[in-house]
């Protein structure tokens, strides 16, 4: 399994339908919709973290969460680098359920789980971070035993602190030893495609896959009893 953070482009439409939601669920959409409705533009523009026609877009995607809504896959939903390099179109779809995306709408959704359109930055709702610390465990207690790969940047692998689930991690650094961060999102998605193509979810034959762009370069146990594997990016890979 392989947990992944959400991604800002999302794919637009889906079939209509009536939103199935959790109470946790239901108090963030009542929360957005809320905030729409009597925040005004500064704080719409702070929660969305866009402005003119794509402001207006966010708004209106979360007025229509009070409504059956398009509903989507979430990795058909959700776009952006990680997503492309991950090619969940090119996977069976029994391997999307062995993905897990943070999505800050919807807390824990599984790779299948259906999505609606919308717009949220995690500090957009005061006390959203809060939130769904306390609720994720009953999400999280729903992962399936086996082999579990946390590829999460800071913000997010920050709603998983006390959570004593064995997992792996990823350090992506550049030759120097320095973090990666501009396009650790692509290489992340890269190595969730290599686990999930090949069925391999052990840190030792992860190590023998060849990333593009990369290289290998040892590993650490983690906080968790885990792994923490170091991914090198080679020098002129970019994108």
């Amino acid at each position: 399994m392989v947990l992944l953070a959400p991604s800002e482009e999302k794919a637009s439409g889906g079939h209509t339908g009536k939103l199935v939601e959790s109470p946790a669920q239901k108090w963030v959409r009542e929360k957005l919709v809320e905030l729409v409705v009597h925040g005004g533009p500064e704080a719409c523009a702070k929660a969305f973290a866009v402005k003119d026609g794509s402001l207006i877009k966010a708004c209106e995607e979360a007025l229509a969460l009070r409504h059956p809504v398009p509903l989507m896959a979430a990795l058909e939903r959700y776009q952006g680098v990680a997503f492309g390099a991950l090619d969940a179109a090119s996977l069976s779809k029994e391997t999307w359920k062995q993905v897990f995306i943070f999505s800050n709408l919807r807390g824990l959704v599984r790779g299948d789980a259906l999505v609606p359109p919308y717009k949220l930055k995690m500090g957009g709702i005061p006390g959203l971070k809060a939130h769904w610390r306390r609720h994720l465990s009953q999400q999280l207690a729903l992962i399936p035993e086996g082999p579990l790969w946390e590829l999460l940047p800071g913000e997010h692998a920050d709603l998983l602190k006390g959570w004593s689930r064995l997992r792996h991690r990823l350090e992506i650094v550049d030759e120097a030893g320095k973090i990666v961060s501009h396009f650790s999102k692509l290489y992340r998605g890269r190595v969730a495609r290599w686990i999930l193509l090949h069925g391999q979810g052990a840190p030792s034959k992860v190590l023998r896959s060849k990333i593009e762009g990369c290289a290998w370069d040892g590993t650490e146990e983690n906080s968790t009893g885990g792994a923490d594997l170091k991914l090198v990016v080679l020098r002129g890979a970019g994108t």
